[in-house]
């Protein structure tokens, strides 16, 4: 079986249909989405109907909780400020059945990949849609956050950074992000989005324990009409957000 992860769409309809395109045409028919889905871009809602038409399992990430009850606070940086009017506009924008479909995203999602593996999916980590597990995150660490699970395979999102990492018996992924990918070879400071969508593909064996094979994968998408969007929308601070993106 092959099972597609998407994550953090962050409220760009323009680079989930990019990569749903492309699950489309490697006739990859199961998705599972790890959360965060419409807040910080200017396609909240569409983001929302879309995955309503996929049907497909979704968890509840820190963004889709926060914006059934937005909690406005002072923020120090002009990122965080921005972000959080930004996160407001869209909450504003959805409608008792989008609120209603957002709360009926789940905590974690375990699927059965095969007779032998099981995927264990959440946002942050098992045990909170806030905790962030990198790369270089200790192992001690690692092992408090996920707990006593026995799923061969982990995966959440979150960071927004594409991860592969072995843990013990466990294999933990991060597909990246679907609307809001980071160009990590920028000093952190000074990240940008490029104008690419990620996602992960599992490739599954039938009843063979080691039989999981992963592909990370990028598909551009067109910036100027999302970021035209934005501005179209009147999105708080488009011309700020438009600056955070790189053009070709």
């Amino acid at each position: 079986m092959q099972l597609a992860l998407i994550a953090d769409i962050h409220g760009n309809l323009v680079a989930l249909d990019a990569i749903l395109a492309d699950i489309s045409r490697r006739r990859i028919t199961q998705i599972l989405c790890l959360g965060d889905v419409a807040f910080g871009g200017p396609q909240p809602v569409e983001v929302l109907q879309r995955l309503r038409e996929l049907r497909c399992p979704v968890v509840m990430g820190n963004t889709d909780a926060w914006l059934l009850k937005p909690e406005l606070k002072e923020q120090s940086s002009t990122f965080a400020r921005n972000g959080q009017d930004i996160g407001y506009w869209c909450s504003q924008q959805l409608s008792a059945e989008d609120t209603s479909f957002i709360e009926s995203f789940v905590a974690t999602y375990t699927w059965s990949l095969n007779a032998t593996t099981t995927l264990l999916a959440y946002h942050g980590s098992p045990r909170s849609f806030k905790e962030q597990l990198h790369p270089t995150t200790p192992d001690e660490q690692v092992g408090q956050a996920i707990g006593d699970t026995n799923a061969q395979v982990l995966a959440g999102g979150h960071t927004h950074q594409q991860m592969l990492r072995r843990y013990k018996h466990h294999l933990l992924i991060n597909p990246g992000s679907v609307g809001m990918a980071m160009d990590r070879s920028w000093p952190l400071e000074e990240v940008r989005n490029p104008p690419w969508g990620e996602y992960a593909i599992l490739n599954v064996g039938d009843n063979k324990l080691h039989s999981v094979g992963i592909e990370f994968c990028r598909m551009p998408f067109d910036i100027e009409r999302f970021l035209a969007i934005s501005f179209q929308k009147n999105m708080p601070h488009a011309e700020w957000a438009a600056n955070e993106w790189l053009r070709a």
